[in-house]
């Protein structure tokens, strides 16, 4: 395979600046949006992550552990002590599925889901600060483009 030099002057220079590529910018986004849910949600001690399970969960009384982590797009090993975590810390509970035994599915503990509205509306604060130069239709734009990336869906 040819190698590509580009040289000062090459109309293609500036298209490949580091500032003109995209997993740069969401890498800045990114960090950007983590640090402010750090602060956001500090009192909590949550993480996007752990705060993304516990809200799956609260929207999905009963999930499986694979499924969720299907709909989070995580590896099981990842998810396992994550989980582990939030039992132990009294936000999460397993329970036996009605009908397979072999199954065990999640809920949120009454503590969880007492905390879980405000917690949402911290998130909805931190967002709302986080993208506070854009206006609700290019919200809307972005986050329609955001999912085109992930979502295997059409």
């Amino acid at each position: 395979m040819a190698e590509t030099k580009l040289r000062a002057g090459d109309p293609d220079l500036a298209e490949t600046a580091l500032d003109a590529q995209i997993g740069y910018n969401l890498r800045r986004a990114s960090a950007l949006a983590l640090n402010d849910f750090a602060v956001e949600i500090a009192e909590a001690a949550l993480r996007p992550v752990t705060y993304g399970m516990l809200a799956v969960i609260d929207e999905r009384p009963g999930i499986s552990a694979a499924e969720l982590c299907r709909r989070l797009g995580m590896k099981s090993a990842n998810m396992a002590p994550l989980l582990a975590e939030l039992e132990e810390r009294g936000l999460v509970e397993r329970d036996d599925h009605a009908e397979d035994k072999r199954v065990r599915v999640l809920a949120l503990t009454k503590a969880a889901k007492k905390a879980m509205p405000a917690w949402r509306l911290k998130v909805l604060r931190h967002e709302d600060r986080f993208l506070h130069k854009l206006t609700a239709k290019e919200r809307a734009t972005l986050l329609r483009l955001l999912r085109l990336i992930w979502t295997d869906e059409d």
